[in-house]
């Protein structure tokens, strides 16, 4: 039997070991603490304004990924991604505004945005003068030839246009077509361009060519002009309601229903066959998003949006998405190499392959022009759903 000294003895060495421990273990706690990194990003994008009908879309789902991303830590243990959405507006003023402030702050790694073509390129000029990373929103190789701090999120035209012409003159074998397309919008210019000079290239005549606002809605005199005139398809470059619209317009006025009818990837959501109904039955489009995804990672991209947002996800939700991919691999890329800086989450950017994203063949790769890919998928409207087009 212990006497009650020895009894006092061994309790204050027990105590002591379990304060020792303690310690350590707060140690620890405290050093994980210390070391845990915050990366800050804006998403910058049209909330409001022309292209608001892009940038609100582009910035729910960039908002998704970097939820997402920071509840699997994707950035290490302790780290985070924390971010802002701001609203360019689609206006050159604001934009040039927000990127300068944006820029003066020393913590912020990068901008994911602004949207619009005409914005983009303010933004990229401002982007470049600071040495400020941003990936905007559109498609515009003026973007990239601005200088090594601005890079697009988009597929130019050269890339994309090309899936809907061959289908147009070599699947579906049409030798004539009226052009419908949006005259104030650069993007939507763009994309209509480079569908008229390769279908053109292909020997596709173009019997009209017809320009719409973004505004419009009554769309009676044109659809009675494309529909008593004599062609074997309709293009139509418009955003997917509009489009809706203008195809609905044009079965009621008469609209041959042997007339192949095509756009682009704008129609690839769900708001084209909600607005448009059976008039879109047998549309055929290009899309990078398949609505509802057709792999496991852009299927429960789809439902945990749905979820969140109570709509479904369009082709916008799914590049901002797909987007904010992109910019986590090239901050947690930077920050592994010991470079969280500008220059590092510039330099990382410009590198990524192959990063897992929910859009076209699942993989977005920059090339050496910093140009990316990830691929297209040419739809049709079938049964009320979209469906991959036969070839």
């Amino acid at each position: 039997m212990q006497s009650p000294a020895t009894q006092w003895e061994e309790t204050m060495k027990t105590q002591s070991l379990m304060l020792t421990a303690t310690s350590a273990a707060a140690m620890m706690l405290a050093g994980a603490s210390a070391h845990a990194e915050d990366y800050k990003a804006v998403i910058l994008q049209s909330l409001t304004g022309g292209a608001a009908f892009i940038g609100k879309n582009v910035a729910d789902g960039a908002v998704l990924a970097a939820e997402e991303l920071n509840e699997q830590g994707f950035f290490g243990e302790g780290n985070k991604l924390v971010f802002s959405v701001e609203d360019d507006a689609t206006d050159r003023t604001q934009t040039l505004s927000l990127i300068t402030r944006l820029a003066a702050d020393p913590a912020t790694l990068m901008v994911m945005g602004p949207t619009s073509g005409s914005v983009a390129l303010a933004g990229a000029n401002v982007a470049n003068e600071r040495e400020f990373p941003v990936m905007t929103t559109t498609n515009s190789m003026e973007v990239l030839e601005n200088g090594p701090w601005s890079f697009i999120m988009t597929q130019p035209a050269s890339i994309t246009m090309p899936f809907i012409a061959d289908y147009t003159a070599e699947t579906l074998g049409v030798e004539t077509c009226a052009v419908i397309g949006v005259k104030d919008n650069e993007a939507y210019v763009a994309l209509q361009r480079m569908y008229e000079d390769l279908i053109t290239e292909a020997g596709v005549e173009i019997v009209s060519n017809d320009g719409v606002a973004l505004a419009d809605s009554d769309f009676s005199a044109l659809a009675t002009k494309v529909a008593s005139s004599d062609q074997d398809c309709v293009f139509v470059g418009t955003p997917a309601a509009q489009g809706a619209n203008i195809i609905l317009q044009l079965k009621q006025a008469g609209l041959d229903p042997d007339t192949a009818i095509l756009g682009h990837n704008a129609f690839a959501s769900p708001t084209f066959i909600e607005k448009g109904g059976a008039a879109v039955e047998g549309v055929y489009l290009i899309g990078a998003w398949v609505p509802g995804g057709d792999n496991e990672f852009s299927s429960a991209f789809a439902e945990n949006f749905e979820e969140k947002m109570g709509f479904p996800a369009d082709e916008w939700n799914a590049m901002g998405y797909s987007g904010m991919q992109v910019v986590a691999h090239a901050i947690r890329d930077a920050a592994e190499a010991g470079n969280a800086t500008r220059e590092g989450v510039r330099d990382a950017l410009g590198e990524q392959k192959d990063v897992p994203v929910v859009v076209g063949t699942h993989t977005y790769t920059l090339d050496e022009e910093r140009v990316p890919f990830f691929g297209m998928k040419v739809l049709q409207v079938k049964d009320g759903e979209f469906t991959v087009a036969p070839e």
